[in-house]
Protein backbone atom coordinates (compact mmCIF):
# COMPACT_ATOMS: atom_id res chain seq x y z
CA UNK A 1 0.00 0.00 0.00
CA UNK A 2 1.67 3.21 -1.19
CA UNK A 3 0.61 6.10 1.04
CA UNK A 4 3.29 8.58 -0.05
CA UNK A 5 0.83 11.01 -1.65
CA UNK A 6 -1.31 10.98 1.50
CA UNK A 7 1.71 11.60 3.72
CA UNK A 8 2.90 14.47 1.53
CA UNK A 9 -0.58 15.99 1.80
CA UNK A 10 -0.41 15.69 5.59
CA UNK A 11 2.88 17.60 5.60
CA UNK A 12 1.43 20.32 3.38
CA UNK A 13 -1.57 20.64 5.69
CA UNK A 14 0.79 20.88 8.68
CA UNK A 15 2.66 23.66 6.91
CA UNK A 16 -0.57 25.53 6.16
CA UNK A 17 -1.74 25.53 9.78
CA UNK A 18 1.69 26.37 11.20
CA UNK A 19 2.45 22.99 12.75
CA UNK A 20 6.25 22.94 12.79
CA UNK A 21 7.09 19.98 15.02
CA UNK A 22 6.64 17.00 12.70
CA UNK A 23 8.62 13.85 13.44
CA UNK A 24 9.14 11.28 10.70
CA UNK A 25 9.34 7.70 12.02
CA UNK A 26 10.23 5.31 9.18
CA UNK A 27 10.67 1.61 9.88
CA UNK A 28 13.79 0.28 8.15
CA UNK A 29 14.12 -3.27 6.81
CA UNK A 30 16.81 -4.82 4.65
CA UNK A 31 15.86 -5.34 1.02
CA UNK A 32 12.72 -3.25 1.57
CA UNK A 33 13.74 0.38 2.07
CA UNK A 34 17.32 0.37 3.39
CA UNK A 35 18.38 2.02 0.13
CA UNK A 36 16.21 5.07 0.93
CA UNK A 37 17.75 6.17 4.25
CA UNK A 38 19.79 8.98 2.72
CA UNK A 39 16.86 10.21 0.65
CA UNK A 40 14.64 10.30 3.74
CA UNK A 41 17.22 12.42 5.57
CA UNK A 42 17.50 14.77 2.59
CA UNK A 43 13.70 15.00 2.44
CA UNK A 44 13.57 15.95 6.12
CA UNK A 45 16.27 18.58 5.67
CA UNK A 46 14.46 20.01 2.65
CA UNK A 47 11.30 20.32 4.78
CA UNK A 48 13.07 21.52 7.93
CA UNK A 49 10.62 24.40 8.29
CA UNK A 50 8.19 21.83 9.73
CA UNK A 51 10.20 18.61 10.26
CA UNK A 52 12.11 18.50 13.54
CA UNK A 53 13.31 14.92 13.53
CA UNK A 54 13.73 11.70 11.59
CA UNK A 55 13.75 8.72 13.94
CA UNK A 56 14.60 5.54 12.07
CA UNK A 57 13.32 2.32 13.63
CA UNK A 58 15.08 -0.90 12.58
CA UNK A 59 12.33 -3.44 12.06
CA UNK A 60 11.11 -5.26 15.18
CA UNK A 61 9.51 -8.66 14.62
CA UNK A 62 6.71 -8.47 17.18
CA UNK A 63 4.46 -10.93 15.35
CA UNK A 64 4.82 -14.20 13.49
CA UNK A 65 7.60 -14.26 10.93
CA UNK A 66 9.38 -16.96 8.97
CA UNK A 67 13.00 -17.49 10.00
CA UNK A 68 14.23 -16.80 6.48
CA UNK A 69 12.36 -13.48 6.32
CA UNK A 70 13.64 -12.46 9.74
CA UNK A 71 17.24 -13.10 8.76
CA UNK A 72 16.78 -11.35 5.44
CA UNK A 73 15.08 -8.21 6.78
CA UNK A 74 16.85 -7.74 10.13
CA UNK A 75 18.97 -4.58 10.29
CA UNK A 76 20.99 -3.26 13.23
CA UNK A 77 21.90 0.23 14.41
CA UNK A 78 25.53 -0.08 13.20
CA UNK A 79 24.27 -1.13 9.77
CA UNK A 80 21.93 1.86 9.62
CA UNK A 81 24.84 4.15 10.56
CA UNK A 82 26.91 2.69 7.72
CA UNK A 83 24.10 3.43 5.29
CA UNK A 84 23.60 6.97 6.61
CA UNK A 85 27.25 7.78 5.94
CA UNK A 86 27.25 6.11 2.53
CA UNK A 87 23.94 7.55 1.31
CA UNK A 88 24.69 11.11 2.46
CA UNK A 89 28.08 10.99 0.71
CA UNK A 90 29.85 11.37 4.02
CA UNK A 91 28.07 14.59 5.03
CA UNK A 92 26.87 12.69 8.10
CA UNK A 93 29.39 10.20 9.46
CA UNK A 94 29.03 7.31 11.86
CA UNK A 95 31.19 9.20 14.37
CA UNK A 96 28.64 12.04 14.44
CA UNK A 97 26.18 9.84 16.35
CA UNK A 98 26.08 9.35 20.11
CA UNK A 99 24.05 7.05 22.32
CA UNK A 100 21.10 8.60 24.15
CA UNK A 101 22.62 8.60 27.68
CA UNK A 102 25.36 11.00 26.54
CA UNK A 103 22.99 13.89 27.38
CA UNK A 104 22.49 12.82 31.02
CA UNK A 105 25.20 15.22 32.31
CA UNK A 106 23.43 18.13 30.62
CA UNK A 107 20.09 17.27 32.24
CA UNK A 108 21.72 16.90 35.66
CA UNK A 109 23.70 20.12 35.31
CA UNK A 110 20.66 22.17 34.31
CA UNK A 111 18.54 20.55 36.99
CA UNK A 112 21.11 21.39 39.66
CA UNK A 113 21.33 25.01 38.43
CA UNK A 114 17.56 25.55 38.32
CA UNK A 115 16.53 23.46 41.31
CA UNK A 116 14.46 21.23 39.05
CA UNK A 117 14.45 17.64 37.87
CA UNK A 118 14.68 17.22 34.11
CA UNK A 119 14.18 13.94 32.21
CA UNK A 120 17.38 11.94 31.95
CA UNK A 121 17.62 9.75 28.86
CA UNK A 122 19.35 7.04 30.84
CA UNK A 123 18.22 4.07 28.80
CA UNK A 124 20.68 1.38 27.73
CA UNK A 125 23.29 2.65 25.23
CA UNK A 126 22.35 -0.12 22.78
CA UNK A 127 18.78 1.15 22.48
CA UNK A 128 19.40 4.16 20.28
CA UNK A 129 21.72 6.79 18.83
CA UNK A 130 21.24 10.30 17.51
CA UNK A 131 22.81 13.43 16.15
CA UNK A 132 21.63 16.91 15.18
CA UNK A 133 22.32 18.59 11.87
CA UNK A 134 22.35 22.18 10.65
CA UNK A 135 22.11 23.30 7.04
CA UNK A 136 24.75 25.79 5.90
CA UNK A 137 24.97 26.84 2.23
CA UNK A 138 22.82 23.84 1.26
CA UNK A 139 25.24 21.47 3.01
CA UNK A 140 24.23 19.17 5.86
CA UNK A 141 26.50 19.96 8.82
CA UNK A 142 26.30 17.72 11.93
CA UNK A 143 26.46 19.44 15.32
CA UNK A 144 29.70 17.59 16.04
CA UNK A 145 31.47 19.93 13.61
CA UNK A 146 30.69 22.77 16.00
CA UNK A 147 30.83 21.13 19.43
CA UNK A 148 33.44 18.98 21.13
CA UNK A 149 30.78 16.73 22.62
CA UNK A 150 33.02 14.82 25.03
CA UNK A 151 34.58 17.96 26.52
CA UNK A 152 31.23 19.75 26.68
CA UNK A 153 29.59 16.88 28.56
CA UNK A 154 32.56 16.57 30.93
CA UNK A 155 32.09 20.27 31.67
CA UNK A 156 28.42 19.57 32.43
CA UNK A 157 29.50 16.86 34.88
CA UNK A 158 31.69 19.48 36.56
CA UNK A 159 28.71 21.85 36.88
CA UNK A 160 26.63 19.16 38.54
CA UNK A 161 29.44 18.09 40.88
CA UNK A 162 30.07 21.70 41.97
CA UNK A 163 26.40 22.15 42.78
CA UNK A 164 26.35 18.87 44.71
CA UNK A 165 29.19 20.27 46.82
CA UNK A 166 27.23 23.49 47.40
CA UNK A 167 29.71 25.59 45.40
CA UNK A 168 27.20 27.61 43.40
CA UNK A 169 29.62 30.26 42.12
CA UNK A 170 32.01 27.61 40.85
CA UNK A 171 29.10 25.84 39.14
CA UNK A 172 28.08 29.05 37.35
CA UNK A 173 31.64 29.65 36.18
CA UNK A 174 31.90 26.10 34.88
CA UNK A 175 28.58 26.48 33.08
CA UNK A 176 29.71 29.63 31.28
CA UNK A 177 33.13 28.10 30.66
CA UNK A 178 31.58 25.11 28.90
CA UNK A 179 30.72 27.36 25.94
CA UNK A 180 34.39 27.43 24.96
CA UNK A 181 33.80 23.95 23.55
CA UNK A 182 31.20 25.38 21.11
CA UNK A 183 32.63 26.91 17.95
CA UNK A 184 29.47 28.15 16.20
CA UNK A 185 28.23 31.60 17.24
CA UNK A 186 24.51 30.97 16.72
CA UNK A 187 24.69 27.63 18.53
CA UNK A 188 26.62 29.25 21.39
CA UNK A 189 23.90 31.90 21.70
CA UNK A 190 21.14 29.28 21.68
CA UNK A 191 22.88 27.24 24.37
CA UNK A 192 23.41 30.41 26.37
CA UNK A 193 19.65 31.03 26.31
CA UNK A 194 19.05 27.47 27.52
CA UNK A 195 21.52 28.00 30.36
CA UNK A 196 19.84 31.27 31.39
CA UNK A 197 16.22 30.24 31.05
CA UNK A 198 16.27 26.46 31.48
CA UNK A 199 12.91 26.41 29.72
CA UNK A 200 11.17 24.29 27.12
CA UNK A 201 10.83 27.40 24.97
CA UNK A 202 14.59 28.04 24.98
CA UNK A 203 15.24 24.42 24.04
CA UNK A 204 12.62 24.78 21.30
CA UNK A 205 14.62 27.60 19.70
CA UNK A 206 17.58 25.25 19.34
CA UNK A 207 15.43 22.43 18.02
CA UNK A 208 13.94 24.71 15.36
CA UNK A 209 17.40 25.49 14.02
CA UNK A 210 18.31 21.82 13.64
CA UNK A 211 17.00 18.49 12.43
CA UNK A 212 17.54 15.53 14.71
CA UNK A 213 18.53 12.24 13.09
CA UNK A 214 17.85 9.33 15.43
CA UNK A 215 17.81 5.54 15.42
CA UNK A 216 15.73 3.66 17.99
CA UNK A 217 15.91 -0.14 17.88
CA UNK A 218 13.00 -1.80 19.67
CA UNK A 219 13.53 -5.41 20.71
CA UNK A 220 11.54 -8.51 19.86
CA UNK A 221 11.59 -12.11 21.09
CA UNK A 222 14.50 -12.94 18.80
CA UNK A 223 16.93 -10.38 20.24
CA UNK A 224 15.44 -9.70 23.69
CA UNK A 225 17.99 -8.40 26.21
CA UNK A 226 17.08 -8.28 29.91
CA UNK A 227 19.79 -5.75 30.68
CA UNK A 228 18.31 -3.37 28.12
CA UNK A 229 14.71 -3.78 29.25
CA UNK A 230 15.69 -3.15 32.89
CA UNK A 231 16.94 0.31 31.84
CA UNK A 232 13.92 1.16 29.68
CA UNK A 233 12.51 4.70 29.84
CA UNK A 234 9.63 4.24 27.38
CA UNK A 235 6.70 2.56 29.10
CA UNK A 236 3.06 1.70 28.60
CA UNK A 237 0.75 2.94 31.37
CA UNK A 238 -1.85 0.19 31.72
CA UNK A 239 -5.45 0.14 33.02
CA UNK A 240 -4.47 -1.71 36.21
CA UNK A 241 -2.15 1.14 37.22
CA UNK A 242 1.08 -0.66 36.35
CA UNK A 243 3.83 0.24 33.88
CA UNK A 244 5.42 -2.12 31.37
CA UNK A 245 8.57 -1.42 29.33
CA UNK A 246 7.75 -0.83 25.67
CA UNK A 247 9.65 -3.83 24.32
CA UNK A 248 8.52 -6.35 26.93
CA UNK A 249 4.89 -5.25 26.56
CA UNK A 250 4.85 -5.74 22.80
CA UNK A 251 6.89 -8.96 22.92
CA UNK A 252 5.46 -10.64 26.02
CA UNK A 253 2.65 -8.91 27.94
CA UNK A 254 0.33 -7.48 25.28
CA UNK A 255 -1.91 -10.54 24.59
CA UNK A 256 -2.71 -11.04 28.29
CA UNK A 257 -3.53 -7.36 28.86
CA UNK A 258 -5.65 -7.11 25.72
CA UNK A 259 -7.61 -10.19 26.77
CA UNK A 260 -8.13 -8.82 30.29
CA UNK A 261 -8.97 -5.21 29.45
CA UNK A 262 -10.14 -5.35 25.84
CA UNK A 263 -13.64 -4.04 25.10
CA UNK A 264 -15.49 -5.73 22.22
CA UNK A 265 -16.52 -3.38 19.45
CA UNK A 266 -20.27 -2.95 19.24
CA UNK A 267 -21.77 -3.93 15.92
CA UNK A 268 -24.36 -1.88 14.12
CA UNK A 269 -27.83 -2.63 15.39
CA UNK A 270 -26.53 -3.44 18.85
CA UNK A 271 -25.74 -7.07 18.04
Amino acid sequence: LDLLDVKLKVLENARKIGLDSVILVPTVAKEVNDDQIGDIIKFAVKNRDIVRCVNFQPISFAGRVAAADRKRMRITIPEVLELVEKQTDGQIKKADFYTCPVVVPLARAMGSMKGKVYPEFSNHPACGMATFVFVEDDEIVPITRYVDVEKFMRAMEGVWEANQEGRKTKAKLKLVGSLRHVRFGILRDLLGDIFKEGSYEALGKLMRRTVMIGIMAFMDLYNFDLERVQMCNIHYALPDGTLRPFCSYNSVHRPAFEEKFGVPKKRKGGA
